[in-house]
């Protein structure tokens, strides 16, 4: 009996947005909502956590930012994160933190502290934001079309990786039960580990007063 191969179900490799292409899509979100998208990217949100995002979790003088809730779909309500891990605390960049301070000097956070909100003063609808702002300002910004607010923390994550951040860091950032989800979706964007690997042991000799055959010659 002739046994039938099945194709490999590979799951597609992530091409994270570029620095410029997220200061290209912030350019084209509507006033209202352009840092919105700095504050996705800088800080690796999902984006129901973006958008229950209050006044009162950002200490602008501790340079921090605590995840506390998340919106619900509707917009309604703001509810406890996705999991346990999900409750954390961010280190708050310059980028973002200058970006939040600019749009609380020209939209003041309603009387709940929230900070991303309608003209109306209401939390945005899932479906809303992602599909009537955000879809239209990718189109706007030429980025690939089907990009979404997700697409800010594969990019937030890339960043960390490129800069040599480990996996367990960066899971701890996005709030992963564990390191192995970062690894299985994010293995590929790491920077090669030849140099890396060759340096720490020329590095560790050297420190250790030990010459490399170089230096003999």
């Amino acid at each position: 009996m002739t046994r039938l191969s099945m194709p490999r179900s590979e799951k597609q490799r992530i091409t994270p947005l570029s620095v410029i292409e997220v200061q290209d899509l912030a350019g084209a979100m509507p006033d209202r909502c352009r840092a919105m998208v700095i504050t996705q990217a800088g800080l690796g949100l999902r984006v129901a956590e973006l958008l229950a995002l209050r006044v009162q979790d950002v200490d602008f003088l501790r340079r921090t930012v605590r995840v506390e809730f998340q919106t619900t779909p509707d917009g309604k309500y703001r509810v406890p994160p996705k999991t346990p891990r999900s409750r954390r605390a961010l280190p708050l960049p310059e980028v973002v933190g200058k970006a939040l301070a600019a749009h609380i000097a020209e939209f003041p956070p309603t009387e709940d502290g929230s900070l991303f909100t309608t003209a109306n003063g209401n939390l945005y609808r899932h479906e809303h934001y992602g599909a009537r702002i955000f879809a239209p300002s990718v189109k706007k910004a030429e980025l690939p079309a089907g990009t979404t607010s997700h697409a800010l923390r594969h990019h937030y994550a890339s960043v960390l990786l490129a800069a040599g951040e480990s996996v367990v860091a960066v899971a701890e950032r996005l709030g992963h039960e564990n390191a192995a989800l970062v690894l299985k979706t994010y293995g590929h964007l790491m920077p090669d580990s030849e140099d890396r690997t060759r340096r720490a042991i020329d590095d560790a000799w050297t420190s250790d007063g030990t010459q490399t055959e170089s230096d003999h010659r």
